[in-house]
């Protein structure tokens, strides 16, 4: 299984708007993915940090599961710029993105 987490940061003034990302690009990445390998979303809602009190170094965290990685690399190659043109409409930060092995 490959999760590709798409991070972001929650730096100081920065913008995310919850009601567009949850409603509208989630529903976006469903609609462009599904068909492209998507086996499921997990969405992390950033609340706090080490030590406790201390803010969230992302405000969320978007992860994104395929079976594998030449099913995640061709969904990519044919939305990355829809995804990238969508991104201004909830946020004002560059997002961090990471591929990973699920192992467990």
């Amino acid at each position: 299984m490959i999760r590709l987490s798409v991070m972001y940061p929650a730096t100081p003034g920065s913008r995310f708007d919850w009601n567009y990302y949850l409603g509208q690009h989630l529903e976006l990445s469903r609609k462009l993915l599904s068909s492209r390998g998507l086996v499921r979303t997990e969405i992390d809602k950033g609340i706090g940090s080490f030590p406790p009190g201390a803010p969230p170094p992302y405000h969320a965290v978007g992860h994104l599961f395929f079976r594998n990685l030449a099913e995640m690399a061709s969904a990519l190659e044919a939305t990355a710029a829809e995804f990238i043109a969508d991104q201004r409409n909830y946020t004002d930060v560059e997002s961090v993105v990471q591929i990973s092995e699920v192992i467990e």
